[in-house]
């Protein structure tokens, strides 16, 4: 139950989830730190947030924010339970200025509140479900909106400053926990582009 280290002062605690893992993510910035997502039940809170943070040597009085990538139970299940635990928790949905060098970074298309966060520092853009190739284990990609999910991997290939992703679960067909280095990121979203228009493609032929 630790956060691992991922890019620069970005660390990821795999939290298990049905057959696979969800992620939660802490960030630290020179001024304060923050947690994004916060795993599917209160128990995750108790037995894997808390004890990662305590490991880590703090605790959720040293964490002001809370940035929920979208309201899918395995991403925003814990937030009540964290709001009970700390009054002062600034919870995250949506694109405003929060903490330094942290911009929300809007993602439509698997739901159309999903957000990312953009760590301008390293270059590295935290997807949550934003981005997801062909889906991972029984969870095929879902999209509330295909043509917003274009739009937003088009947002994102055009957006240089992003270097690396991370992803919240290991999608196919990569099965890894995110793309690293501006050729991998080229390379994912192509995947995610091209999955899309090939299913778009299958049941335009199924309804001909």
């Amino acid at each position: 139950m630790n956060f691992d280290k991922e890019i620069a002062n970005i660390y990821r605690l795999k939290v298990p989830f049905d057959t696979i893992y969800t992620s939660v993510f802490l960030i630290k910035t020179e001024q304060e730190n923050v947690l994004v997502d916060c795993g599917t039940t209160r128990q995750d809170v108790d037995e894997y947030i808390l004890p990662a943070l305590t490991n880590s040597g703090l605790s959720l009085k040293d964490v002001p924010y809370l940035v929920v990538t979208h309201k899918h139970k395995d991403h925003a299940g814990g937030m009540q339970r964290l709001l009970e635990l700390s009054l002062n928790l600034q919870v995250i949905t949506s694109k405003q200025p929060f903490a330094s060098g942290l911009e929300i970074y809007e993602m439509k298309g698997h739901t159309l509140d999903c957000i990312g966060v953009l760590d301008e520092r390293s270059g590295t853009l935290i997807s949550g479900d934003g981005l997801q190739g062909h889906g991972v284990g029984k969870y095929r990609c879902s999209l509330k909106s295909q043509a917003e999910y274009l739009k937003t991997i088009e947002k994102i290939r055009q957006d240089k400053r992003i270097e690396n992703i991370l992803f919240s679960h290991a999608y196919e067909p990569w099965n890894k926990d995110g793309a690293i280095g501006r050729n991998e990121v080229e390379k994912c979203l192509q995947d995610c582009k091209k999955y899309v228009e090939r299913r778009e493609k299958n049941e335009s032929n199924r309804n001909q």
